[in-house]
């Protein structure tokens, strides 16, 4: 197999990679005042190639990357206005590590703002970006769980995970 072939772009890897990417800049963002546009365009002209190049693909989703960034930016408070509301009762944001706190946050705005994916699909990806980062593995994928029943009720029916 060439070195072409060994990169060639998988629609799936590519859109795991912007996950991650996406995770990587929210994350950031919570220790800097950046405008989101201008580390979007940092992550994209500094760090993307590597991410790319880790993941065995030519380039990651750069728009479903810059949608995701960007909608967890001005979607925030909401976004972990629905985490809190499905956290147990000893548990408040403060207590959530920084890195599942993003993760999640990425999670629930696919849930909520990006109805062509399918929810199974949406967790069972920020499972897979959470153990990445070193998070939560469980604690992740309950909380997305719970949000999916609530916000994609009708595909989530009778489904476990």
């Amino acid at each position: 197999m060439s070195g072409d072939e060994a990169m060639r772009p998988v629609p799936v890897r590519r859109r795991t990679a912007a996950r991650i990417g996406a995770v990587q800049v929210n994350f950031q963002q919570g220790f800097t005042s950046r405008d989101m546009r201008i580390a979007i365009a940092e992550f994209l002209t500094h760090y993307a190639s590597d991410l790319a190049k880790e993941m065995r693909i030519r380039k990651l989703d750069e728009t479903h990357f810059q949608q995701l960034c960007l909608g967890m930016s001005t979607a925030e408070d909401t976004l972990d206005e629905m985490i809190a509301g499905k956290l147990g009762d000893s548990w408040t944001l403060d207590r959530i590590a920084r890195a599942d706190h993003c993760v999640l946050r990425a999670g629930v705005y696919e849930l909520c703002h990006m109805p062509n994916v399918p929810s199974k699909a949406v967790i069972s990806e920020y499972a897979s970006v959470a153990d990445a980062f070193q998070c939560d593995v469980q604690f992740v994928n309950a909380v997305l769980d719970r949000i999916a029943r609530t916000v994609r009720a009708v595909e989530m029916r009778d489904t476990t995970i």
